[in-house]
């Protein structure tokens, strides 16, 4: 993340957001600058090659996340440090109650990384997730902290040691235009395995991949290339049965939903953005977080 670029969008929408919304951004802004922190010094450590051209192609037609063929060593007490700066920012700036903010900041994270599976964590990093919260009583966690809460932190911390691993991977891909024209983009992420959190159609003007589809992960930062006319859940190409509803006044942020899935995915349209604010994707995920509600309500229904 280039943290100027996201103090740059943030201050966009913060002109016209209202107060709630202001301090949510604030909030997020504050967890990037953590992240990206901590990224650095995961960077500057080292210790991540790029995995063979040859083979990252491989992977990637064959639908195969590169980290479970080239796993991330995550070194346990760094990992820890940035849980535990992730979680103090999350107890101070969060709006939790007192007793679950003070047991998030209290809490022991070099423990955690002592009990927790790291190898799953470089290699399968959703898994991991979802195994912590399958065992969390093994972590000792206050009953006064929802399990989701906390998890928050290592979630959080994740983006900051898999970024660079990732984007070392995409660098390595290369990939050609035909192939592109043969094979369907991968669903998941190409590097992680994790769905995807959104994704945007690029600008039609003055770019040479105008018009196409991005795909966004957030749980290692992985960009991709996606077809504009498919589900980015399931793959269905039927454009019959793929929608988008927006909330009126703002087009640029829109739910694709999919009739053969029913579910949903948000996207942003950089032709409706403002020309002059940059597109930073992880400050998009936050904006368009208030689309999931509009996808929760029952008149949620296809405007297109």
């Amino acid at each position: 993340m280039d943290l100027r670029t996201v103090a740059s969008a943030v201050e966009h929408y913060e002109a016209e957001a209202s107060e709630a919304d202001v301090a949510r951004l604030e909030f997020f802004k504050g967890v990037m600058q953590i992240q990206q922190e901590r990224a650095d010094l995961v960077a500057a450590a080292g210790g991540y090659e790029a995995p063979p051209q040859e083979d990252a192609r491989a992977w990637y037609w064959a639908y195969e996340p590169f980290l479970t063929h080239a796993p991330v060593d995550l070194d346990p007490e760094a990992f820890a440090e940035t849980c535990r700066q992730l979680a103090l920012h999350l107890a101070a700036s969060a709006g939790l109650e007192d007793k679950a903010a003070d047991a998030l900041a209290g809490y022991d994270w070099n423990a955690f990384c002592e009990t927790a599976d790291l190898a799953l964590a470089g290699s399968r990093p959703q898994e991991f997730v979802e195994s912590c919260l399958t065992g969390i009583d093994g972590f000792g966690v206050s009953p006064d902290l929802p399990a989701t809460v906390f998890m928050m932190a290592p979630v959080m911390a994740l983006r900051a040691h898999l970024q660079g691993a990732a984007k070392t991977c995409m660098d390595a891909l290369r990939l050609k235009k035909e192939d592109t024209a043969v094979h369907d983009q991968p669903l998941r992420c190409p590097v992680c395995g994790s769905p995807a959190a959104a994704s945007h159609v690029v600008s039609t003007s003055g770019v040479t991949e105008s018009g196409n589809r991005v795909q966004y992960c957030s749980l290692c930062g992985t960009q991709w290339g996606f077809e504009r006319i498919r589900c980015g859940v399931c793959g269905n190409v039927n454009q019959s049965q793929l929608h988008y509803h927006h909330i009126e006044g703002d087009s640029a942020h829109r739910l694709q939903s999919c009739e053969a899935c029913g579910q949903y995915e948000r996207v942003v349209f950089q032709d409706d953005l403002d020309p002059h604010a940059p597109l930073v994707m992880e400050v998009e995920d936050v904006v368009m977080a208030r689309l999931d509600q509009v996808a929760l309500d029952p008149r949620f229904k296809n405007d297109n």
